[in-house]
């Protein structure tokens, strides 16, 4: 017994994993010049001579190499991150943008923090990178000329429907999954790989996977918000929860905002993530609700009223991922998103239950050391049900004007798999090829999809690719609604082609670029018709160049992203190709941060955006009924003022009573421009007003967190 206890004394053992949690064969683990490598399922246990912490280096092929502090007789786990930099080209799918550091454009759970102006929101934070339009000041993503419903968003495998919160005719203004538990996220512009389907345009996956079990508790205090984030390791799991508050009723009030609001925005949202190791492999478990309410008197189009909005979402959602066969790494995940949302304006309004329920498998095999063939499929069923009616012309809300009516429930469903070859052509070459089909039950139709990316390692740290291929995805359910809409609707395609140079160089200033060149070309999109109330009769392209670029030194960093966009579409009243309201031309982000002194940082956003489309009214003509309906121009062919904002953060970080402290100020707006979101009329459109933005005044924040 006593050698026993001796030789667990001596010990060292743990778990190597790579990208999505999947073990890594035959990684590398060294201690002191003692060598082992991780078996089928990635763990590993090494002799040692003493007891005590040790360093310990892991290592695997494309993987950046860890040096962690390790302790014979207490589990080590350890998840590698995919080297971009290296003298092996990585063969991936498209081009994207990632939280996972290493990569050579990145985007940090640090940077989603401390970026002024993003309220450390994950989907605000993803607008100023190169290719998302700042269209709105919501959190909503307008990527590369596509609407936001064109974006597929993930959360531990499974698809989130609704991420928002306050969701309104004007889109969400703030993410619902809390940053506090967010490890990764990758944003997917273009050209993204064959395992994700039914998205047009861009992917956005979240994971709340933590890799390094560390009991904390984290408290948030801030003037609109206040959060509280607790881990606990539990036997060999692991549990992550947080719960956040959000009420603005003290800013409205310092504004001059509190007579506009009946109700002042409100929102709750509480997030649960449970890992736990499980049959060989990890099981995630994840559970997400929120909750908001606001009422507010609005002027939208040619009709002042109060706007009164409630919703809610739940999700729930289960991942495994293990090895099969010795080597091969197979994921498993379901998940069920619920949301109900209830708004009215006046007369209008729209009561919407919908239930959505995903499913995917997917196997990873490695044949040799060039070539690894990822499959699978995956199943999306949706049930919507719809109650109320909307004015048939979003430009005028009359009361009297033609409406479109929702009365019924119906469903739904999606099946798909996917097939992506990943070879290695030599140190300097790689070919990724995917395909995917997938089968509509609504619509009866089955579409099939090719994509590839050819990388080119041009030297260290500089990576060329080429990437292309097709996408579909579904008409939004209420165009395709049996009774107030068309099932007879096509899926809308579009072809992506891009090339991009990734570059990175160290000297006296650490630099990062990335430089993209795209063309996506739509077809069956969506446009109204008079008889059949939409057809597949519409068509449209996106063409630009994106440019991000990186930089830090000692005591400063600070990144530039800009955007040129050329986008035309025929699609929902643009029945000839033309404008959309998502032709933003010219997008600039510049972000700045620079250390004071010793846990003293002060930061700087500045964003610029030319002004969005918008369709101009001319007149107006007498309704039957009683009011105006508008005599509008070309659509699309007048435009919102030019954007811009300048928020400044001041942020101090220091160790005290037990506890590491965060402390903020910030200035949003700090120019106080007054930016306008959208146009609205009197009721006979002989006036037209200005709709300012909700951050178009000047506004002070301040807050602290405690993490202990």
């Amino acid at each position: 017994m006593l050698a026993v206890l001796l030789q667990a004394a001596l010990e060292l053992s743990g778990v190597v994993l790579g990208p999505s949690g999947k073990p890594l064969p035959g990684a590398q683990v060294e201690v002191a010049g003692r060598r082992t490598q991780a078996d089928a399922k990635g763990a590993f246990t090494l002799a040692l001579n003493a007891p005590g912490p040790v360093e310990v280096r892991i290592s695997a092929p494309g993987m950046e190499a860890q040096t962690r502090s390790g302790r014979p007789g207490e589990a080590l786990l350890v998840m590698l991150a995919p080297a971009v930099q290296g003298t092996v080209v990585e063969v991936v799918e498209g081009s994207g943008y990632s939280s996972q550091e290493g990569n050579t454009s990145t985007l940090s759970r640090m940077e989603i923090y401390t970026t002024p102006g993003a309220a450390a929101d994950v989907m605000q934070a993803a607008k100023g990178l190169p290719g998302v339009s700042n269209a709105s000041e919501g959190a909503e993503l307008f990527v590369r000329g596509g609407k936001p419903e064109e974006v597929g968003i993930w959360l531990n495998g499974g698809r989130l429907a609704r991420p928002f919160h306050h969701p309104s005719t004007q889109g969400g203004i703030f993410s619902a999954v809390d940053t506090a538990l967010v490890t990764r996220v990758d944003f997917v512009p273009g050209a993204f790989s064959a395992r994700y389907g039914d998205a047009l345009s861009a992917v956005l996956d979240i994971s709340t996977d933590q890799t390094t079990p560390v009991a904390s508790n984290t408290l948030l205090i801030t003037i609109p918000t206040q959060g509280f984030a607790a881990e606990r390791p539990l036997g060999e799991g692991l549990l992550r929860a947080s719960v956040r508050r959000s009420d603005t009723v003290l800013l409205d009030k310092w504004y001059g905002l509190a007579q506009t609001f009946q109700e002042s925005p409100l929102s709750h949202d509480a997030q649960l993530s449970w890992q736990q190791p499980l049959l060989g492999g990890r099981l995630i478990a994840t559970g997400l609700y929120s909750q908001d309410h606001l009422a507010t008197e609005v002027t939208i189009a040619n009709l002042k009223d109060t706007y009164h909005n409630h919703s809610d979402t739940r999700f729930g959602g289960l991942q495994w991922a293990g090895t099969v066969f010795g080597q091969a790494g197979l994921t498993l995940a379901a998940s069920q998103s619920q949301s109900h949302i209830y708004w009215t304006f006046n007369q209008w309004g729209i009561d919407q239950r919908e239930q959505s329920r995903s499913a995917r498998a997917e196997l990873t095999l490695p044949l040799g050391d060039r070539l690894t063939l990822e499959g699978g499929g995956d199943l999306d069923r949706t049930h919507v049900d719809p109650q109320g009616e909307v004015p048939f012309n979003l430009a005028n809300w009359n009361p009297a004007a033609a409406a479109r009516t929702f009365a019924y429930g119906f469903d739904a469903t999606r099946t798909g798999t996917y097939l992506t070859a990943r070879l290695l052509l030599s140190p300097s070459w790689g070919l990724s090829v995917g395909g995917r089909q997938d089968h509509y039950a609504l619509e009866r139709e089955t579409t099939r999809d090719l994509r590839a990316t050819l990388s080119c390692l041009i030297r260290e740290g500089m990576t060329f690719r080429l990437a292309g291929g097709t996408f579909h995805q579904a008409p939004l359910l209420t165009q395709v609604d049996p009774h107030a809409g068309n099932p007879n609707l096509k899926i809308m395609r579009a072809t992506h082609a891009l090339a991009s140079l990734d570059a990175a160089w160290k000297g006296s200033v650490d630099w990062n670029l990335r430089l993209e060149v795209y063309r996506k070309d739509y077809d069956n999109l969506v446009v109204q018709d008079p008889l059949l109330r939409f057809v597949s009769s519409g068509r449209g392209y996106a063409q630009g160049a994106d440019l991000l670029l990186k930089a830090a030194l000692p005591g400063w960093r600070g990144w530039v992203g800009y955007g040129y966009l050329d986008t035309r579409r025929k699609e929902d009243l643009q029945t000839t190709l033309g404008p959309a309201p998502t032709s933003v031309p010219h997008n600039l982000t510049a972000v700045t941060s620079h250390t004071l002194a010793q846990g003293w940082e002060l930061a700087g956003t500045f964003r610029y955006a030319t002004g969005a489309p918008v369709t101009p009214v001319l007149g107006a003509t007498a309704n039957p009924g009683g009011g105006w309906d508008p005599v509008q121009g070309p659509h699309y062919s007048d435009n919102l003022p030019v954007y811009h904002r300048v928020d400044l953060r001041l942020t101090h970080l220091f160790s005290r009573w037990g506890g590491n402290w965060v402390v903020f100020g910030e200035v949003m707006n700090l120019l106080g421009r007054h930016n306008a979101a959208s146009y609205s009329y009197t009721p006979d459109f002989s006036v037209r007003r200005v709709n300012e933005s909700y951050f178009s005044r000047r506004i002070l924040v301040a807050g602290l967190s405690l993490t202990w």
